[in-house]
């Protein structure tokens, strides 16, 4: 079996495609994560990628695709894949499936995990981060026992960056126009399934194996 599963920021996309990967037997990949052995290994393409990153340039999609025939060609992926957050407006959908198709392993499914702008909102603003040991709390879902304060080590909690309501609407607002290409593709194809990403990660992984 060979899925794709994809997400907003916030919709447990992660964790959902871990777990599902998890229960067909197969490995769960990232671009991040494919780039990031080819960078260990030193590979000619990692070189071509760290030319791009160094000078401050996005790296081409040529190149991505590189990362991403190479992990697919691993022994590991032979019984199948879970493809983590792509294809994105980056690896294209087009041009992920012209790859598969090249490797005799067309995909079999995309998974959308549909998940509201509000709710996005609401699961990343309310975030807070120890500083000093690191733990990830919430303000609603997973709030401490002392607002601002972290109860495994008493650090002080504070807001990253991202996790500003400002960050988070212009990273939805890159995010949904180019998703809705992708879908739309898969849904022509009669390859989406959508899933509601307010159930939770057990529920979202039994309804996907099912």
């Amino acid at each position: 079996m060979r899925l794709a599963v994809l997400g907003p920021p916030g919709s447990g996309r992660e964790t959902v495609a871990g777990a599902i990967a998890a229960g067909l037997g197969v490995p769960s990949i990232s671009l991040a994560n494919a780039a990031q052995a080819e960078i260990r290994a030193n590979t000619p393409t990692a070189l071509r990628a760290r030319q791009h990153m160094n000078a401050g340039e996005l790296v081409p999609d040529h190149v991505l695709l590189s990362i991403v025939r190479s992990r697919l060609t691993q022994p590991d992926v032979a019984g199948g894949f879970v493809l983590d957050g792509f294809p994105n407006h980056v690896v294209t959908a087009v041009a992920l499936d012209a790859l598969l198709s090249d490797l005799g392993t067309p995909l079999d499914r995309a998974i959308d995990l549909v998940l509201p702008d509000a709710e996005v909102l609401r699961r990343l603003a309310g975030r807070r981060t120890c500083r000093g040991c690191g733990r990830t709390w919430h303000t609603e879902l997973a709030a401490p026992t002392r607002p601002g304060v972290c109860d495994g080590c008493g650090g002080e909690l504070f807001q990253r960056p991202d996790d500003s309501p400002d960050r988070i609407n212009a990273g939805l607002q890159s995010y949904r126009p180019s998703v809705v290409v992708t879908l739309n593709h898969y849904r022509a194809l009669g390859k989406l399934t959508s899933i509601d990403a307010a159930l939770t990660p057990a529920e979202i992984t039994t309804e996907a194996l099912a």
